[in-house]
């Protein structure tokens, strides 16, 4: 399963919003912002604040769901 796939069966989102997330999350990690970590921390959480200042809780959730989907796969 992919990070697409995840969020359209846990969190039974439609095509667009999946994309949305995606793109959010790509953006975090070409900022150099996300590089593999198993948890958020605070200065990730603080670097994504200051370069995503408009829409920056949508980029943190887009972060946790990646987390949460990088748990679930390795535990499978």
């Amino acid at each position: 399963m992919n990070f697409k796939d995840f969020l359209m069966q846990e969190y039974e989102l439609g095509e667009k919003s999946t994309r949305d997330y995606i793109t959010r999350f790509n953006g975090i990690v070409d900022r150099g912002i996300y590089k593999g970590e198993s948890q958020l921390t605070a200065s990730m959480e603080v670097a994504i604040e200051k370069e995503f200042e408009k829409s920056k809780g949508h980029y943190i959730l887009a972060l946790k769901r990646y987390i949460e989907f990088q748990k679930k796969r390795s535990t499978n």
